[in-house]
């Protein structure tokens, strides 16, 4: 049984499952070169599952563009079977965000993005940030 996690976003509750390891890779893969720089900027010493999720949401939000959302965003949401729970709707299209969010409630988009990538993959940043000792070292690597 896949592990499941739930997400209290804007007051809204969503849940997601832990994905296989290939498609965490390819999402790994997908990421990395925004994530590594901008998570080891705003970590500091604290481990990436202590990290401020709204702070690290809206930084993140700075490095995203139009491609992002259908190169990451939504493959994450897919892959990780994110559901917004008052609707049980399973959020994998565009026409999901639209039901899911609005002008308002935008934001609780990359809210919620980052909770996911926290989910799916903060254990392996953690590893990755702790055994090059900071962003500097990995970009050298």
């Amino acid at each position: 049984m896949q592990a499941t996690e739930t997400f209290v976003v804007g007051g809204r509750e969503f849940t997601c499952v832990r994905m296989n390891a290939f498609a965490a890779n390819k999402l790994f893969l997908r990421v990395q070169k925004i994530l590594l720089p901008v998570l080891a900027s705003l970590r500091g010493d604290q481990s990436l599952m202590e990290m401020d999720i709204l702070q690290a949401a809206s930084k993140l939000s700075e490095h995203l563009d139009e491609d992002m959302i259908n190169t990451v965003l939504l493959p994450m949401f897919e892959e990780s079977r994110v559901m917004l729970v008052e609707n049980k709707r399973v959020i994998k299209t565009a026409a999901d965000i639209d039901v899911c969010f609005n002008v308002e409630t935008l934001f609780d988009m990359y809210v919620l993005a980052f909770h996911v990538l926290k989910f799916q993959l903060g254990p392996f940043f953690d590893k990755l940030i702790n055994l090059f000792g900071n962003q500097g070292a990995i970009a050298q690597n």
